[in-house]
């Protein structure tokens, strides 16, 4: 077991060899704020995020965060740079977060972003992750898609909103499984409680419509509950569904199988094909990459811990441990402040798990 002066040698040495690597393939060292306007963040994620930021307020009482993650910092440079064209950053640093038990978390990461590139640069990204990791062997390569996640959602027979729901909050685990459960079994559906709720309704079709009550204009109360007279809930259908997301998540297949895995899934479930035949494109295109040299397989469930990857995932495994992750964040950059949607994709190291 290295001490804390051995292991934080050990890790810069690693990080002099990875970054030298990065730089021939031509991504540029770029040296990240440590802070971050909390404001950004709750923006990209709401205020449930703050529960796992450190934050503080600086001297003049603005809330600021040390940043809980190097691709969202690198976003951050790209935008406050004002560039236009592709860039190639590469990075080297700590980011912070609490657990869900109060704990700090220091993750050492190295990492690379391709951000503006043009679409079907992921090969780029993934390959030079693998290609620097070449002297450590059996590796395993995970792919998955957020947008085949998406596809499925919108095939389902369910109420608009719900679907809304169930992609919202696709990354917070804890609340999509309580939602899986709701549709399951309807529980909160009670019918005394939606008897009183209409009640009331018919009482505030009385009032103002301009009228803010809990930080909402009646109207847009009024709109709501229409919305679910409109498009209840149905028990059956709502089980049928839960069953099929629950079913979807476990799926994990040899990457060279995804398409024919994916295809009988949806059908059998009479799903949509159409959009999901688009996705697999990307899967089969990085797989006839990846498979030549390594193990590569798909997980339907992978990236979903992040909130903002939006497209294609992957992860690399050594010894069955996680030792990188990445993915595609098109939205993000937008989201943080750029005039517009941009492709961006990026990953990176876990140093302290490469170094056990």
């Amino acid at each position: 077991m290295l001490n804390p002066i051995d292991k934080k040698r050990k890790i810069e040495d690693i990080s002099k060899f990875f970054l030298k690597y990065f730089k021939r393939e031509g991504f540029e060292f770029v040296d990240l704020d440590l802070i971050i306007d909390t404001d950004l963040l709750t923006k990209r994620s709401g205020e449930e995020f703050k529960k796992s930021t450190i934050t503080y307020k600086d001297l003049s009482g603005k809330e600021i965060s040390l940043r809980p993650d190097l691709t969202i910092s690198t976003a951050i440079k790209y935008i406050q740079d004002k560039n236009t064209k592709t860039k190639k950053y590469s990075y080297f640093g700590s980011a912070f977060k609490l657990s869900l038990n109060g704990k700090l978390k220091v993750f050492n990461q190295i990492g690379c972003e391709l951000i503006n590139s043009k679409q079907g640069q992921e090969d780029k990204v993934i390959q030079t992750f693998l290609k620097s990791l070449k002297k450590y062997k059996k590796k395993k390569v995970y792919l998955g898609d957020i947008g085949i996640y998406n596809s499925l959602i919108d095939s389902l027979d369910l109420p608009e909103r719900w679907k809304l729901r169930l992609k919202r909050h696709y990354p917070r685990t804890p609340y999509f499984n309580e939602l899986i459960k709701r549709l399951e079994t309807n529980y909160d559906l009670d019918q005394k409680k939606i008897d009183y709720d209409y009640n009331r309704l018919e009482e505030l079709k009385k009032i103002n419509g301009n009228k803010v009550i809990a930080g909402r204009k009646i109207q847009e109360i009024i709109s709501r509950f229409e919305k679910k007279k409109k498009d209840p809930r149905d028990n059956f259908i709502g089980a049928k569904s839960a069953k099929i997301i629950k079913d979807f998540l476990k799926i994990k297949v040899p990457a060279h199988q995804t398409e024919k895995k994916l295809v009988n899934f949806f059908t059998k479930h009479y799903l949509r094909t159409k959009l999901l035949i688009k996705a697999l494109k990307k899967i089969k295109k990085l797989d006839s990459k990846i498979s030549k040299q390594y193990n590569c397989f798909y997980q339907s469930n992978l990236g979903r811990e992040i909130q903002y990857y939006t497209g294609i995932v992957f992860s690399i495994e050594l010894n069955n441990k996680e030792i990188s992750r990445g993915g595609e964040y098109n939205n993000l950059m937008k989201t943080l402040g750029y005039k517009k949607q941009i492709n961006a994709f990026g990953g990176a190291i876990d140093l302290n798990q490469l170094l056990n």
